[in-house]
């Protein structure tokens, strides 16, 4: 087994290597109730940045890691399993057929790539079949009538933008959201209250605190 310590296969089992200890500090916390498992994600990162391609992309994103949805450490170990594993059947494969491994570099792109992929599927699997706590938790249908503070994005009519709010059990909850018509729209910062859902997306209008910003500053 001396070949997975090679130069250019050592960092993908060493990514191995770390999955298995973070495995290990997560059932160590398991079996003591500190589990990452036992505690609701709860990402409360404010991002006031104005819409642009790059925002919107790393949105995206971290969206489709399911940053903030799932425990951050259980992510890391589905990341670390898929990109390290990928590293060495790659690596095997090379010195199979070529008798040497290729550069690790080179190794490394498609194994980052199967790494997020597998973080992904992870992360669904994880927020799919967590255990949630009913009593401290409300469904979409709730959101209705909630004020909304906007993340991410400037939303417009059909160019929706990212917000969130904190429900009573001070669990935060993220989504998609637009006015609910042209004569308005609401920057990062900005406050809007949900009155319908359509799909994914969120209908909202402005409340008292955005009415008065607009009578305060007429030019926003």
């Amino acid at each position: 087994m001396d070949w997975l310590w090679l130069d250019d296969i050592a960092p993908f089992s060493f990514a191995l290597l770390l999955m298995l200890g973070l495995g290990a500090i997560e059932m160590i916390g398991l079996f003591f109730g500190l589990s990452s498992l036992s505690h609701s994600p709860d990402t409360d990162i404010d991002a006031d940045l104005n819409l642009d391609g790059a925002n919107q992309a790393l949105s995206s994103l971290l969206s489709w890691l399911h940053i903030g949805r799932a425990p951050l450490l259980i992510l890391l170990i589905f990341f670390l399993l898929g990109f390290g594993l990928t590293g060495i059947v790659l690596q095997q494969l090379c010195i199979s057929l070529l008798d040497t491994p290729l550069d690790r570099l080179l190794i490394a792109i498609p194994s980052l790539i199967m790494g997020l992929t597998h973080m992904n599927w992870g992360g669904r699997f994880v927020t799919k079949y967590l255990p949630k706590d009913e009593t401290e938790s409300i469904s979409s249908d709730s959101f209705i009538g909630k004020t909304v503070t906007i993340t991410v994005g400037e939303a417009r009519v059909n160019s929706p933008a990212e917000a969130k709010f904190k429900d009573e059990f001070g669990h935060t909850h993220y989504m998609m959201v637009e006015p609910d018509d042209n004569s308005y729209y609401f920057k990062a910062g900005e406050t809007a209250l949900i009155i319908k859902q359509q799909g994914s997306i969120y209908h909202v209008v402005p409340n008292i605190d955005y009415l008065l910003s607009k009578t305060r500053n007429p030019s926003l």
